[in-house]
This record gives structure tokens, sequence and C-alpha cells, in this order.
């Protein structure tokens, strides 16, 4: 659907492009796992970019098998789907998922954790200890945030299965997870704790007693509005002539109880105990993969009466909400009255561009340099692929070789509608060679009522260029 609606990649997702076109073991921003599988999404898409849309659903399909195979190994196998069901309803699993991204990401890699963490705890086997520590490293490698998800997995063991530090397995598992996560430690020593750095400046806020309270109640409000058509979902199945719900319920083992809530509520509530403790700011983004196991909870707690004629119902009332969902979404994109990223004419930047770089210098376009999303855009859309010099940062971007980019020239661009951006005064000293720059305009697309698209552009040439002289 995205593919079919959208003239240009989200944000997050083009910035995966930018990150996986220098394979690392770490960001400015993440780890290295977003970046490096959007790169294998190009480099299976041709650069095109419906690949990277494809893994976005992926990671939420293999989300949703994973709540299957763990229900049903708690509930009988109706509630199992009906818990999977219920999540299509909440915004993270359909619309949100659209932008492949950590929390995207996120939703299977969690989802697969904690699987494999109660296969290992039920069979107790290397191989289940194995991949639990294998997909808590790649989520650990995702994002830093995983550590709310594995803290909470400790505790677990730590109160109702001691006996599990006994069992060699575990180590193996443990190994694994510590050995996969040593490249990226020793990258962040190699370059500034720079990821780290990130995620403390991105969580920081003014020091007022008002944060520790505002922070995790605004955030709580937030998911359980996320959660909220799942709820409207679920009242469909309330409808109908029989009790509403079954009693006595179907008997849940305490263990299972006590697992669902540790890994499927403890996330939750242990960001909420970080932000009113630290007074840190709460993203909404964030509880993307903290939802997954609500369903199943919210089903176990309840346990509807299911009878046929509810469980039609409650499939119209899904294709209904599915479908305005798909509607409202496609209607704001092609009616929208406002600059969105779905309609940038990234293409047509792009496009023109490299166009204009071919015929005054006849040599493939190696670099662009400028803010992510615009020097992004041209970069993914171009078909030179060309490297991307965020920022003029090498801090932020360390795959580019200064040296390189004035040998083979470079566009540089800058966007009027973001702050912060190196002027181009600062930019010239740097590089004495730059030409003057020029102010093009470009057309949103759908909309050409929109006032157009503003972006600077300054070319250095090649070295071996006589064919230009810097002004």
């Amino acid at each position: 659907m995205p593919f079919c609606v959208r003239f240009s990649l989200p944000m997050d997702a083009l910035e995966g492009t930018i990150w996986g076109r220098s394979l690392a073991w770490g960001y400015d921003k993440n780890p290295f796992l977003n970046g490096w599988l959007t790169e294998i999404a190009v480099w299976l898409g041709g650069h095109s970019d419906w690949v990277i849309y494809l893994f976005s659903q992926l990671s939420v399909g293999i989300c949703f098998f994973c709540v299957w195979q763990l229900g049903k190994r708690i509930v009988p196998p109706l509630y199992a789907l009906l818990a999977v069901l219920l999540l299509e309803g909440v915004q993270y699993y359909n619309i949100h998922s659209i932008d492949f991204n950590d929390n995207t990401l996120e939703l299977g890699l969690w989802s697969l954790t904690i699987l494999y963490f109660y296969l290992a705890l039920r069979i107790g086997k290397t191989r289940q200890w194995l991949f639990t520590g294998i997909f808590a490293s790649l989520s650990m490698m995702t994002k830093y945030y995983s550590i709310v998800l594995l803290l909470p997995m400790l505790v677990f063991l730590i109160i109702h299965q001691r006996k599990s530090f006994l069992q060699k397995s575990f180590y193996w598992g443990l190994g694994i997870f510590i050995l996969m996560m040593i490249p990226h430690i020793i990258w962040l020593f190699c370059h500034d704790f720079i990821t780290l750095n990130y995620a403390v400046n991105r969580v920081a806020a003014d020091a007022t007693w008002w944060n520790h309270i505002r922070f995790p109640l605004g955030f709580t409000y937030q998911q359980f509005v996320a959660f909220a058509p799942a709820l409207v979902l679920f009242s469909a199945l309330l409808i109908g002539n029989r009790p509403c719900f079954i009693r006595p319920k179907p008997l849940v083992n305490s263990f299972d109880k006590l697992f669902l809530l540790y890994v499927g509520l403890g996330p939750f509530f242990l960001t909420l105990l970080l932000s009113f403790i630290t007074g840190m700011r709460l993203r909404a983004g964030w509880g993307q993969p903290l939802l997954s196991l609500w369903s199943l909870l919210l089903l176990i707690w309840l346990m509807p009466t299911i009878t046929a004629p509810r469980f039609y119902r409650f499939i119209l009332v899904y294709v209904v909400v599915f479908s305005l969902a798909v509607f409202g979404y496609c209607n704001a994109l092609i009616k929208a009255e406002l600059p969105s990223s779905a309609n940038f004419p990234g293409k047509n930047i792009a496009s023109d561009l490299t166009t204009s770089w071919h015929e005054k210098f006849h040599a493939p376009l190696a670099f662009v340099a400028g803010p992510r999303w615009l020097a992004g855009n041209i970069a993914f859309y171009s078909k030179d692929k060309p490297k991307v010099f965020i920022d003029w940062n090498k801090k932020v971007s360390p795959w580019i070789d200064e040296a390189a980019l004035k040998n083979k020239g470079a566009i540089f661009v800058w966007d009027l509608t973001e702050d912060g951006q190196t002027s181009r005064k600062e930019v010239v000293k740097r590089f004495p060679q730059l030409l003057q720059s020029e102010n093009l305009h470009f057309a949103w697309m759908r909309n050409k009522n929109m006032k157009p698209f503003k972006v600077i552009v300054a070319f250095l040439p090649p070295e071996n260029d006589s064919s230009v002289h810097a002004s």
C-alpha cells in the first residue's frame, strides 16, 4: 500500500538507507542492525523502495506469528488468533509500521526474544537459550531501549526461575548474547560513544519536578490511545445473548500468568519508573513494541465467551475498522493540504540535480552533502547512488573521506525549512572551490497549489575538472 501512495520514503527508513550505504558496527543514532537490514532491502529491491516497505511488514508478521505461537501454548488456539487480530487494530501494527525503523524492527525481535525465552524456560534445551541470546542481542543492536525488556526477563529469572542459573545451556545463551555485541562496543570506544551520547541527549529535559509526573502520565495516555481501537474490536466479542464472559474461566497456570505479566507489562512499567525517577522525556513511538502481549493479557483476564455469531461479528468489525484505517491513511496522503514526506518531490529533485551534475562535469555523482532528509532523498533516488555527508559533519558521517570528496566533487544542498544547518559561509571556508549557489524550486507532488519546496544548491567540482572555475 505505501509503495502505491507515497512518493518518498519516510524519514527513518530513508536514514537507514544512508547508514546502509556504509556498513559499520554502529551509527550516530542507533547500533548497526537497522542500517544493515535496510541495505539488504535496497539490494534486493534493485534500489527501489518497495522491499523496504516489505521488510516493515515482515517484522509485523513475525510479531504476529510469535504472539500466536506463544498464545496457543497458554490459551485455546482461537483465543491466540483473536489476540493477533486485536493487535491489527493498534496503529503500531498497521499504519505506524510503514516506516522501517528501529521501533518497527523491535516488533519482530522483541517477540522472538519473548517466545524463545518462554520455550527456554519450559523446555530448557541449549537451542532455545541460544536463540534467546541471539534475538536479545539483535534487539539491543537495534535500539538500546531493548534493555527495558531484558531487565524484567532477568528479574523473572532471579525471582521465579533461579534454577536456570544452574543450567549450562543458559550460559551458552548468555555467551552468544555478549559475543554478538562486542563489535559494537569496540566501535563505541573508537567513536567517542556517539550513539550512547545521542540516546542520553534524546531523553534529556529541563530539571523540573513536573517532568517526573507529566512525562510518565503523557506516555501512559499515548499508549492507551494507541490501544483503544483494539478495545473497540474486543467489545464486538461481548455482544449477544450468551453471557459475556466464561465462568469459571479456563485455568491458566501461575507460571504463564507471571511470565506474561513480567514480559508483557514489565517493559511498560519499567519505562514509566525510569521516567518518574529521572524525569527523562519519553517518546510515543517507543511504545511500539510494548503492546504486543496486551491483547493476550486482555483475553486471559476477561476470557470472553466466543460463539459463532460473536466471532463473525468480530470479523465484520475488524474488516470495517481496518478498511477505514487504510482509506483514511490513503485519503490523508492524496488530499494533503500541508507538506508531507509522502508527497515530497525527492525523486524529481534527485533526477534534476543528477542530470545537472552530469551536464556540468560528465562524471558520476559520488557524494551529496547536506541535511539528512534532503541529502538522503537525493542519494537514494539518484541513479548514481552517492554517499551522504550528513550536515558536513565527519563525526556523524565517519564513512566520508574528505580527500576523496574533494577529488570527485559533490553536490551541496540546504533546506531552508530546517533549523541549525551549517551555513554556506562556514562550508565555503572548508571547501573554497565551491561554486556559486543557486535557489531551485520544486512543486510538491499531488497538491500543486502548495508553496514550492525551496532548495539551495551549490556544486563542488572535481579537482581534475578544468572546465569550471571557483567563484
